[in-house]
């Protein structure tokens, strides 16, 4: 009698932390869009370390690929940012492609020729499918602009699309609408590390150019092409940029900000396919009291 009602203790017990267990993950699956968003937030560290680095610059690195022809390029790397406006300036050791240079200015976006009235491959992409700079998507947390530092997503819409494994671990996953949706078969979804809630991922697919191919409201200087970097009519059969960020540690203000950044893309035209791979190694963030008059442009005296 005294054994069976032990077993009958242990049996009740086992089955309240099943049950419990079971609870907890089912919780887990159903986290809301805003509750990983907060839970997001908190991995940076304090609302006041966030506040203190709006003003900031990041430092390093950077390295360039073209997989289809074996090209490889290396240089320096300097993104600024100030909670309103971003720049993102690199250099790379091609005679054809010396530098980068891609800007969200005053809320219009500006990303000048490169080469004889060439952009790159990833200018080009940017310039087609312009709203992951004006929805402060690019880049992600490198830049104060980060669209997820805010309360205002500007008519971006937000949704929880559960858990899914990316490169060997559980991320949360929300997928983005812009403010004036996307065209049929586009998409973009953001990947959230499940453990700590750093963000780990973007990815964009994007089916066919998007309407204003090129118009980015600054005239005909800012006109131009892919050049020679690989098929005509960027994005007309789908094209897919992901950025990858990881090495989380403190730095600038305090906050927990990405070290390593990687950016790929992948495009397809009816005249062939490409592929293409920018990594940058951030050795430093720096606070910025106060940037130059005029330093959010891409005039010579502006950026390095």
């Amino acid at each position: 009698m005294f054994k069976s009602s032990v077993f009958l203790r242990i049996l009740i017990a086992s089955t309240v932390v099943i049950v419990t267990s079971v609870l907890a993950i089912a919780q887990e699956k159903n986290l809301s869009a805003d509750e990983i968003i907060a839970r997001h937030l908190g991995s940076f560290g304090s609302n006041e370390a966030i506040a203190k680095s709006v003003n900031r610059m990041a430092i390093g690195s950077s390295d360039f690929t073209h997989f289809d022809t074996s090209t490889n390029a290396n240089g320096s790397a300097a993104f600024a940012s100030d909670g309103k406006n971003m720049a993102f300036f690199s250099t790379f050791n091609l005679r054809d492609y010396r530098m980068e240079r891609i800007g969200l200015f005053q809320n219009r976006v500006s990303i000048p020729v490169i080469y004889e009235n060439h952009r790159s491959p990833l200018g080009s992409f940017l310039l087609a499918y312009d709203k992951l700079l004006t929805s402060r998507l690019f880049g992600g947390s490198i830049f104060s602009t980060w669209l997820l530092y805010g309360n205002d997503l500007n008519g971006v819409k937000i949704e929880a699309e559960g858990k899914k494994r990316v490169e060997n671990r559980d991320a949360w996953v929300l997928k983005v609408s812009p403010k004036g949706g996307l065209i049929t078969g586009s998409w973009i979804k953001l990947y959230f590390d499940a453990k700590d809630f750093h963000h780990i991922r973007t990815v964009y697919h994007q089916k066919e150019t998007e309407s204003g191919f090129y118009d980015t409201g600054e005239g005909a200087k800012n006109k131009g092409t892919s050049g020679n970097w690989g098929p005509g009519e960027m994005a007309n059969n789908g094209s897919t940029l992901t950025e990858d960020f990881s090495d989380f540690s403190n730095d600038a203000a305090g906050l927990s900000l990405p070290h390593k950044y990687s950016v790929l893309l992948y495009f397809d035209s009816h005249t062939g396919s490409a592929q293409f791979k920018w990594s940058f190694q951030l050795t430093e963030y720096k606070l910025i009291r106060q940037f130059p008059p005029n330093f959010f442009s891409f005039d010579a005296s502006a950026l390095p």
